[in-house]
């Protein structure tokens, strides 16, 4: 064996034990957090059938998966589909609506004082106000329908990119914009490889916080006053005093919100390859 091929294997075992590690690590979180699920499953259960406590109140597990269960195999009226895709594509256009022009003012904000000067202080206080009360004005200005929900979910998910954006975009090290200018590089070269990739991390961080803010905001608008949506759905079931439908409700919404938060970490990883498990594990 010469001594080439056995640094290339020390290399390529060095180079695979962080992945292990985390993979391993991340395999134990998952069945610890499973393991814990189901234990309070069973006590919620048992605790339900042990004090008789009624439906109307608390339903036991077995019943809500009853409820999901017939909403998701039902037909018509009863069925969950098309509130859930209705609420999705509220969350889904207003969440990328509104990530996309927060991160667009951030940048301009940055580049241009006049717009920091201008559009901060808007965006503070717009951000103070808070969205539920912004929902009746949306509903008067557009109506029951798609475009009310879309409006309050864009407000609900522009600001925590904009401030995000702007505190990466500021974040940048000046001894690396020194370096990139005694290469005679350009403002806009700068800015891309500089101050956009030290602002990733926190680009992804306002994008998973505002996926959470996306839900709430789409619900909080159809409880109000809606067509269709998991949020009417729950008035629906409210007025019949139907709570294990009331329930798969919100089992469903927290599953949406899960699903949409994990495809954005899930990008993030992919994304931000410099920074998160993969250094913690490499140094260990």
């Amino acid at each position: 064996m010469t001594a080439r091929t056995l640094g290339r294997r020390i290399t390529r075992r060095r180079t695979n034990t962080p992945r292990t590690s985390t993979r391993q690590s991340r395999m134990r979180d998952a069945i610890t957090f499973a393991v814990f699920l189901i234990l309070l499953i069973l006590l919620w259960e048992w605790a339900v059938g042990f004090f008789h406590v009624r439906k109307i109140v608390i339903p036991a597990p077995s019943a809500i998966l009853n409820a999901l269960y017939i909403g998701l195999t039902a037909s018509g009226r009863q069925s969950f589909f098309p509130h859930i895709w209705a609420t999705l594509k509220e969350v889904v256009a207003g969440y990328v609506f509104g990530c996309s022009f927060g991160l667009l003012l951030a940048m301009l904000t940055v580049r241009f004082r006049t717009f920091e000067v201008l559009f901060r202080p808007l965006a503070v206080g717009l951000q103070s106000v808070p969205k539920v009360a912004l929902a009746p004005l949306m509903l008067i200005w557009f109506g029951l329908g798609f475009q009310s929900k879309f409006a309050l979910v864009t407000l609900a998910t522009f600001f925590p990119l904009f401030i995000n954006g702007m505190a990466g975009f500021n974040s940048v090290e000046l001894g690396h914009v020194r370096m990139m200018r005694s290469f005679q590089a350009t403002g806009s070269q700068i800015f891309r490889k500089v101050q956009f990739k030290t602002a990733l991390p926190f680009i992804f961080a306002g994008l998973e916080i505002s996926v959470v803010h996306a839900v709430t905001a789409a619900v909080a608008a159809e409880l109000l006053a809606g067509q269709e949506g998991l949020g009417v759905r729950i008035i629906q079931s409210e007025q019949t005093f139907d709570l294990p439908s009331i329930f798969a409700v919100l089992l469903l919404l927290g599953v949406m919100g899960g699903c949409l938060y994990g495809i954005v970490a899930f990008v993030r990883k992919r994304v931000v390859t410099w920074t998160g498990d993969r250094l913690l594990y490499a140094d260990q």
